[in-house]
């Protein structure tokens, strides 16, 4: 797709996300948020069904031949060389939680690669956008264009999920204190984690368990467009496909791609 056709969707995009996030706050700002859950015991709100309905009508109404796949749904087509990929509320646990630090996600997907990604975080009153080699940051203030930073051997800021540390997460971290002369350690919540290494305040996240494609797409079409890379611990750049419940490899999202961070996952497998 030409960049000036994204230039064009992502205001459309940036719009729908926006219409999505009142939905969301006006739930979250509500005195009971009812919380069910999947079958795969991961909890499920109304403020996920209203942000999917709000999207999936706005992204229909940009091209209705494009092809949506999302967390809570998904509209099959024939052709999925092109298609939505979609979060309505990654971070659930932290929207119920009310700590701040979820995300809307989406993400145009073309042959594999996401080209466009759009993230925002309604509660923080911060929306990240990402194509082609344009980033930047939208809050209160206005635009900032972001980019990611070369990574210092005096030290290595991780960021990392707040609520699904793991064992193997800490071998990493343990691996970097031998590597860097100090370790400063980000907890953050959803898609966010890859959004501090896009505007260059984390080099590192790493995820080292499973993820499903829409918790990433989105943050990976950004960070790219930053200057960064999502990679599996093969250095092969994440790729996407139109099915339903795909789970990611593990992977890496880093800032500076000329940094070596493969020698420390081989340490690792």
């Amino acid at each position: 797709m030409k960049v000036s056709d994204l230039e064009e969707i992502t205001q459309s995009v940036i719009e729908a996300v926006d219409n999505a996030s009142h939905g969301i706050m006006k739930i979250y700002n509500s005195d009971v948020v009812h919380v069910k859950n999947k079958n795969d015991g991961s909890p499920v709100t109304e403020a996920d069904k209203e942000s999917h309905r709000i999207l999936v009508s706005a992204l229909e109404f940009i091209d209705k031949n494009i092809p949506i796949l999302s967390e809570e749904g998904d509209k099959q087509k024939d052709n999925n060389d092109l298609f939505w990929l979609i979060d309505p509320l990654d971070g659930t646990k932290e929207f119920i939680n009310r700590n701040g630090e979820f995300t809307v996600n989406v993400a145009l997907i073309e042959n594999g690669n996401p080209i466009l990604g759009v993230v925002s975080a309604p509660a923080l009153k911060e929306k990240y956008v990402g194509y082609s080699d344009h980033a930047y940051k939208l809050t209160s203030k206005g635009r900032v264009d972001i980019s990611t930073r070369r990574q210092s051997l005096n030290a290595c800021c991780i960021t990392l999920s707040k609520s699904h540390k793991s064992e193997t997460d800490q071998v990493f971290i343990d691996i970097c204190k031998e590597k860097f002369d100090s370790i400063v350690e980000i907890p953050t919540g959803s898609s966010l984690k890859l959004c501090r290494v896009a505007e260059g305040m984390a080099d590192i996240y790493t995820r080292l368990g499973p993820t499903y494609q829409w918790d990433i797409a989105a943050g990976q079409a950004i960070v790219q467009a930053a200057g960064g890379v999502v990679c599996d611990l093969k250095g092969s750049n994440l790729r996407y496909e139109f099915v339903s419940e795909t789970k990611n490899p593990m992977f890496f999202c880093a800032g500076d791609p000329t940094f070596k961070w493969l020698d420390v996952f081989n340490r690792l497998v």
